[in-house]
């Protein structure tokens, strides 16, 4: 492949990956054809390149943890709701003086009963936050295609501000290093 091939190749996977843009917008911004961006990006699997950049660990670990913060706020602010009993819970029906009739209900303190609904997780609320912070922690502690490709892009871009020369380098082996490992992820 010619060198400026080459670097037609490299743009289109740029704006295709990057820049969120269809092959279409990108074979008229590259000035080549539709069918020359769907083979480069068949064959550098641009798709699940775009993929991995879009949703990246960082992105993940954040929406995880807003989940988390979300429910044990609920759980923590929401009302105690105490196992009164139905028979404390309903009137009876008395007549006054004037021989109307009068709901008088029993007298009781609420806290005298065990907590039905507390600031304390149900079960269910137990296991989704359990799930959640496993969902993290395996995050946390895995490297993903995405994290790797959010290291490389931060690694060029100083990269470049030291050696050009050896950026354009350092990108070629990071596109071959991400391929190899999407190719044996995938």
């Amino acid at each position: 492949m010619g060198l400026k091939k080459k670097q037609e190749e490299d743009y289109a996977k740029i704006l295709f990956t990057q820049h969120n843009l269809t092959r279409k917008e990108v074979s008229e911004r590259v000035g080549v054809s539709e069918k020359t961006v769907g083979r480069w990006a068949d064959k550098g699997n641009w798709d699940a390149l775009k993929r991995s950049l879009l949703t990246t660990k960082k992105q993940q670990i954040t929406q995880l943890y807003e989940q988390l913060e979300w429910i044990n706020s609920h759980i923590s602010t929401r009302d105690v709701v105490y196992d009164i009993p139905a028979s404390l819970l309903k009137p009876s029906i008395l007549k006054n003086e004037d021989g109307e009739k009068e709901y008088v209900y029993p007298k009781y303190n609420e806290t005298d009963y065990p907590i039905r609904f507390g600031n304390v997780a149900t079960s269910k609320e137990a296991d989704v936050i359990a799930k959640l912070t496993a969902s993290i922690n395996k995050l946390e502690n895995e490297t993903s295609i995405g994290h790797i490709v959010e290291v490389a892009q931060d690694f060029i871009a100083f990269s470049k501000g030291v050696d050009f020369s050896l950026a354009k380098e350092i990108t070629s082996l990071f596109d071959m290093f991400i391929n190899h490992k999407m190719s044996a992820n995938g």
